[in-house]
Order: C-alpha cells, then structure tokens, then sequence
C-alpha cells in the first residue's frame, strides 16, 4: 500500500497565500501521487479523475459517512447530539442503493425545469435588491452583502418560509450548516447548540408539514407532499430532505459564488468581457468551479475489500477525492482560465449523488452576474481592506471577507 505523510491538508488550506491557493492546493495533493493512504487523516487520497469516477459510482463504495463524521469528534459527549444526528441518518446524502433513489426521487419532483422556471421571477427580484444595496458603494464586502445572502434568502423563497419566521429560520439552518460542514470546535457546548437548532428546525417543519397539507401552495414543500404517497416516505424522511437542502443548498452555494467572484477579480478584463458578451458568463463560471471548487474534498466509505488503481482497500476505508486535483486532470495547461474550455467538472460531485440542487446554483448564479455585469462597472480589489479566505473545514472553502471597490 502507498501510503503518505506531511502538512496536514487542513492546515496547508489555512496558510496557503489567498491568491495562490487553488493552483498551490492542488499541486499539493497531486505531489503525493495518484491514489495514497494518507497517514495524518487515516484516509486514501485520490487525485486522478478515472479513479474519482470509479468511486463515485461504483456500489462498492457507501455516501453514508455518519461513522467517520463521529470519529472528528473524540472530546464529545454523542448523547448531545441525538436529535441532530436522527435527522442527519435520514438524509439522501447519507443513504445508498434503493434507499437513496426513493429519496432522490421526491426530492427532485421540486426541481423539474418547469418549476424553476416559475420560480426565476423571484429569484430575479431577490438578486435586483442585492445589486441595489450595493449599486451606489464605493466598495463592499461581496461575502457578506451578495454571496451570504443570496442562497439563505432563496432557499427561504422557496420553501416559502413566512418574513416573520425568517430571522429564526436563519439561525437555525447557519448552526446546523456550520457544524455539518466542520466550522465547529466540536466541543459539548457546541453539541447542545446544533442539537437545539435540529430539534427546532425538525419542529418547525413538521408543523409546516401540517399547515401546507390544510393549505397548499406553490413551493417546494407543497410540491413534495403532492407526490408523498407515491414513494412511501414518513413525515420524518420529507422533513430530513427539506433540512438537507438547507445545508447543502446554502454553504456550498455561497462559498461557490466567492470563489467565482475572487477570480473574476483578478482578471478586469474578462469582466469588460462578460460585460460585451452575457452568453459568455455561464461558460466563466463553469471554468471558475473548476479552477476553484466549493467542496475541497468528496469522500466516501468502503463496502468491501478490494483493490482501486493498484492501492489495496479495506472494508471501511475512507476515500478522499480531491476536486482541485480531478478537475486538473486529463486536460492540457489545467492550471489556466480557458473561457472555451469544455472540459466537464466534479464540483457538483459525479454519479447518482451528483447535486440535486445543480440546476438551482446555477440559476442562482447566472441571474446574479447577469444582473452585476449589466448594471455595475469592472469590480478590483480593495487592497486596503484586503479578502481573507475561510478554509473552516478539510471538505470546504470559501471567503470569509472579499472586499470589493468599484474601478
């Protein structure tokens, strides 16, 4: 077996320079070779995208990840977390084989083109308000006036979550997203925190459950229970889907649309570009996940003994994909922006778990620097106030500040 050690990966992320970190990152993992256990993480590292693809949907390997999830948290009490870790066991993105495609296919009914499409005059008005608020600024933090706002509030639009209820509805799903996604210290006080915020927002649901059953409406909870019947699913396994929107649905999507901004930001002239040509801003954004993905790591869990591009794999293995690596790989100068580039990417993850709420991001996206190349000139840096990334866990990254100046 291969097997690696050095700088932890965490801690690589958290120095590593902010402008140099996707290309340095990936050189990183890639050093190492194609496929390794690393020792620090008790995990296999793949950097090859064949290999990813293998995994990704191969039945040999297993989407739940609860065990390991438990093993990052030796200094608390697991008691504490029973509420949240009852609704985490029954999400899509911890199940397999039939069970995940029962989920996924309620899930996705919310999806289905002719929904969304009713649904983009108001994401439309969402992103109108947010490039009004920062129209006439000198300069503003993109992170915490666009990017943090814009899924939270879309997410809320779509579950129709009343105005009044918002403020807590935020509270909630930001604990519960920050612990699911590694910003915590794992300590107990912690624990009782996110087991609060799961308890309240599972209470919150099954009461909505009940109030859009007597009322139903347009949104994507009123959608689900339209098709309930037809997969069998409980009450318990709907509310666990519509929580798991909230945690995918918002880190990655905010953290995804920093990253696009920060390298748009280095290239004024592209942006003069998008600016000549819309049709070319999905094509920029598509290159922008692949250079510098949201999710820093997929991983799953092995089934079985075997053997995956020569490295010896036991039951119970992790496997770490690395998507800074795979989206580099099998393709020519990977490190450059190539606007006419092709190339298919794993930001969105690959196989049957590839991202139900694909189709929404890039809405979300497309609408947002539509509306900022229109209405807004060349956005730089400002140095002055600086941007510092927020690598707050192994599996994620994003901005903690971008700071942003009208040229």
């Amino acid at each position: 077996m291969i097997t690696q050690s050095g700088q932890s990966f965490l801690d690589f992320k958290k120095e590593a320079a902010v402008h140099a970190f996707p290309d340095a990152f990936s050189s990183y993992a890639r050093s190492f070779g194609d496929i390794y256990f690393w020792e620090k993480g008790n995990f296999h590292v793949i950097t090859k995208a064949n290999l990813a693809r293998e995994v990704l949907t191969s039945p040999k390997f297993s989407a739940d990840r609860g065990g390991f999830f438990i093993s990052r948290m030796p200094n608390m009490d697991l008691s504490l977390i029973g509420d949240f870790f009852g609704v985490v066991k029954r999400m899509m993105v911890m199940s397999d084989d039939d069970d995940h495609a029962r989920k996924r296919k309620l899930a996705a009914t919310g999806f289905e083109d002719h929904i969304l499409e009713r649904f983009t005059k108001v994401l439309q008005k969402t992103v109108k308000t947010l490039v009004d608020e920062v129209e006439n600024k000198k300069s503003f933090d993109f992170a915490e006036e666009i990017a943090k706002k814009l899924p939270s509030t879309v997410l809320a639009d779509l579950l129709s979550i009343p105005l009044s209820d918002r403020e807590n509805f935020f509270t909630w799903s930001g604990t519960m997203t920050g612990f699911f996604g590694g910003a915590s210290q794992y300590r107990n006080e912690d624990g009782i925190e996110v087991n609060h915020a799961a308890k309240s927002l599972r209470t919150y649901f099954e009461n909505l459950l009940q109030e859009r059953r007597r009322n139903p409406g347009e949104d994507y909870i009123s959608i689900l229970l339209k098709v309930q019947g037809m997969t069998g699913m409980s009450d318990e396994d709907l509310v666990a889907q519509i929580m798991m929107m909230l945690v995918a649905g918002q880190v990655t999507t905010t953290d995804q649309i920093n990253n696009i901004m920060f390298l748009l930001l280095q290239r004024p002239e592209l942006q003069k570009q998008l600016k000549e040509n819309p049709e070319l801003i999905m094509p920029a954004v598509e290159e922008c996940k692949r250079l510098d993905p949201a999710v820093t790591f997929i991983f799953r869990v092995a089934r079985e003994e075997h053997t995956l591009g020569g490295q010896p794999i036991k039951n119970g293995d992790v496997i770490f994909i690395s998507t800074h690596c795979v989206n580099r790989d099998e393709l020519e100068d990977a490190d450059a922006f190539n606007l006419n580039r092709k190339a298919q990417h794993f930001a969105y993850g690959h196989g049957s778990h590839y991202c139900l709420g694909a189709k929404l991001g890039r809405l979300e996206m497309k609408l947002l620097f539509e509306e900022m190349f229109k209405r807004l000139p060349v956005l730089m840096p400002d140095q002055e106030k600086g941007s510092e990334r927020d690598h707050y866990s192994l599996s994620f990254s994003g901005f903690k500040q971008l700071n942003v100046k009208l040229a």
